[in-house]
């Protein structure tokens, strides 16, 4: 079964980060919500679009790489 979305809880959980980095990420713009975190009507937890994540992991992997060199 292949999930788009998860909560943020499973999303740390399985990515081995914080809610805290995931909020971090927000309040500095490099993830924005609505497209990287969703607030879903009726649900008090916010929750994570794995496909958006993918999407910008891979476009910054090579900004990472050049910054371990």
């Amino acid at each position: 079964m292949g999930l788009d979305c998860v909560p943020i809880s499973t999303y740390c959980r399985n990515a081995g980060e914080t809610v805290d980095a995931v909020n971090k990420r927000i309040q500095r713009g490099i993830w924005k919500e609505g497209v990287h975190v969703l607030k879903v009507d009726g649900v008090k937890e916010r929750w994570v679009d794995l496909i958006e994540v993918s999407k910008w992991a891979r476009k910054n992997k090579d900004y990472y790489l050049c910054q371990e060199e």
